[in-house]
């Protein structure tokens, strides 16, 4: 008996094998530009001798220098008691209209003066917030190619020291003061963008903590959730001159809030002790760098190149996504559900820090007709350069066709105003899966869509789900939907209690206010029948 059951198991082990397919992928070493990461181009102008960024020039940075990010450094010198004129204010547009067309992001900063001469160096904290107000149309109009705003305003560069308003040894009074500005900054700006600010111990005051944020509290949205940080004198002494005031408790803050926070900056002096290729690579490790200027300082960068580390620096700032391996079925009904299981690497200094959903699209092989399945997994997460597994059950759409269609992994940009452009898409660090024209990441499989089953053979149910994505409110109509147990659940695993009241006739009616945005799924059970439902929540 024992010998038949093993002989049962081998063929059931190796039926199922031949149902599936496991594909390896050959990882890239080639360096290759993605948006919100990398090394990033200085470019400041002034409201007194205004230049306009050149299209040609920002895409040169992309296509030639594979640079996506450029710093777009704003003095408002002209405007330190008056509001910023409209000429001005269109000049910034003509410059995110050019930075877009051209397929690359910009971090902002707006600042009143590069001089520590006083007088001149800052605004009150009055006019600031008035001209906060002021750009607030253009954030939210750009905010598709904004990748962060730092806090600026404040000092000499908007670094916050030199100061005429908000103290240069700052009270408790500068302290709210300076929230202030933050606090309209944050208001100003969509709730999708994050701001960074100069030092760690800037945070810690401004939020009252020196506990950094855990993975839990950032994805609730607490305060200070949107706020990152940049270190503009990287390796230039002992201290980054000035930006660490206690590196035995300021290293290990910084160490776990840039796993959910923008991390970069620049260098502003050569260090022989710190200005190296082992200090530079470990530090943007330790604090997940995502990005660095390339034009400063120029002796760091130079150190870099001839230390034979700048090419791997250009590579591993933010993420560096590598596919290793993929199991996916070869056949699938059309009413079945589709199970794949993907492993991959992040070699890179940090993860993604702007929203994002990786898709698994299928691209009918005749007709070319796509479908778009969001994965749970959140890209956010994918921060491990251990293999990170990737196991999910997506339910095919209702209305695909019959047919074989070629898998791809997409991972676009999060605003509808680009999500469809190649140049904003994540490419994945692997040879021959890269799909320029469209920015998928071929996952080098056929998958054969047959005829859908009989009910009698694979229960499906069809809720009427809306909103779609739903914002305060979640209803789901279903024929006996209360005999069923429902259950709502995010891409972290948390379940989200759904309680018997919530449910009246035929209808479900969820409250979704307290939720994060994001991808969930709907769990429906009934018996044998088992179901499962992806939504979207988006305030």
């Amino acid at each position: 008996m024992r010998r038949v059951f093993t002989t049962l198991v081998l063929f059931f082990a190796l039926l199922a094998n031949s149902q599936n397919t496991t594909v390896n992928y050959t990882v890239s070493t080639e360096n290759f530009p993605n948006p919100e990461r990398g090394f990033y181009h200085h470019k400041e102008t002034r409201a007194s001798n205004y230049s306009l960024l050149t299209q040609s020039s920002l895409a040169n940075y992309r296509t030639n220098e594979k640079i996506t990010l450029i710093l777009r450094l704003y003095y408002l010198d002209q405007f330190l008691t008056s509001p910023i004129s409209q000429t001005f204010l269109d000049n910034i547009t003509t410059d995110m209209t050019r930075t877009r067309n051209a397929g690359i992001k910009c971090i902002l900063r707006f600042a009143y003066s590069s001089s520590t001469t006083l007088g001149q160096r800052d605004a009150s904290k009055a006019q600031i917030l008035s001209h906060i107000q002021q750009l607030t149309p253009i954030f939210n109009a750009n905010s598709d190619i904004i990748t962060a705003v730092q806090a600026g305003f404040i000092g000499t560069y908007g670094e916050w020291y030199y100061t005429d308003h908000f103290g240069m040894n700052p009270t408790t009074a500068d302290y709210a003061n300076r929230r202030e500005v933050v606090d309209a900054l944050l208001t100003a700006l969509p709730s999708s963008i994050k701001i960074q600010v100069r030092t760690p111990k800037l945070k810690q005051r401004l939020f009252n903590s020196t506990v950094a944020l855990t993975q839990s509290q950032y994805f609730n949205n607490i305060a200070g959730s949107r706020v990152g940080h940049h270190n503009d004198c990287f390796l230039s002494d002992a201290s980054d001159v000035g930006t660490y005031t206690n590196i035995a408790t300021e290293y290990p803050y910084l160490t776990q809030e840039t796993k959910f926070v923008p991390m970069g900056g620049e260098s502003c002096d050569f260090d022989p002790n710190r200005s190296t290729c082992n200090v530079g690579t470990s530090e943007m490790a330790l604090f997940h760098w995502s990005y660095m200027n390339i034009d400063y300082y120029p002796e760091v960068i130079d150190g870099f190149e001839d230390n034979n580390c700048l090419n791997d620096i250009k590579k591993k700032l933010g993420y560096r996504y590598e596919l290793v391996s993929g199991t996916f079925p070869n056949t699938v009904s059309s009413n079945g559900l589709l199970n794949i299981a993907l492993t991959i690497k992040n070699t890179g200094f940090a993860s993604v820090y702007n929203d994002r959903t990786a898709y698994i699209v299928l691209k009918n092989t005749v007709t070319n007709q796509t479908y778009s399945l969001p994965l749970a997994s959140n890209p956010k997460l994918w921060l491990d350069t251990n293999v990170i597994p990737i196991n999910e059950q997506l339910t095919l759409p209702n209305d695909i066709v019959p047919g074989n269609y070629q898998m791809y992994l997409h991972l676009p940009d999060k605003s509808a105003t680009i999500s469809a452009r190649p140049e904003y898409a994540i490419r994945l660090a692997n040879e021959n899966t890269w799909e320029a024209t469209t920015g998928y990441n071929k996952l080098n499989h056929t998958l054969n869509v047959t005829q859908a089953l009989s009910v009698a053979d694979n229960t499906r149910i069809n809720p009427v789900i809306y909103p779609v994505p739903a914002n305060d409110e979640l209803i789901v109509e279903m024929e006996n939907i209360s005999d069923f147990k429902v259950t709502l659940y995010n891409t972290l695993g948390q379940n989200f209690n759904i309680s018997s009241n919530e449910i009246a006739g035929n209808k479900l009616s969820l409250n979704t206010q307290s939720l994060s945005d994001g991808v969930y799924l709907l769990r429906f059970e009934n018996g044998n029948i088992v179901d499962t439902k992806r939504i979207i929540v988006k305030h």
